[in-house]
């Protein structure tokens, strides 16, 4: 997984999902509305991958 450089943690700052993402924790819909976490899950065969989390899940509650 992607990280910060400073911590390696994947979630890489606070932003807004587009449209139609799941939370790459709890799989629930993300609103367009509401702020999330954001990170990249970098592949071997590829280019990264942006995934969004609540912002709630990534402190270990639920969504």
């Amino acid at each position: 997984m992607a990280g910060t450089p400073e911590t390696r943690h994947p979630y890489g700052y606070v932003t807004y999902a587009p449209a139609g993402q799941t939370c790459g924790k709890c799989r629930k819909p993300i609103p367009t509305d509401t702020p999330c976490r954001r990170g990249d899950i970098e592949r071997a065969s590829s280019s990264p991958v942006a995934l969004y989390w609540h912002r709630e899940c990534v402190m270990g509650g639920a969504a």
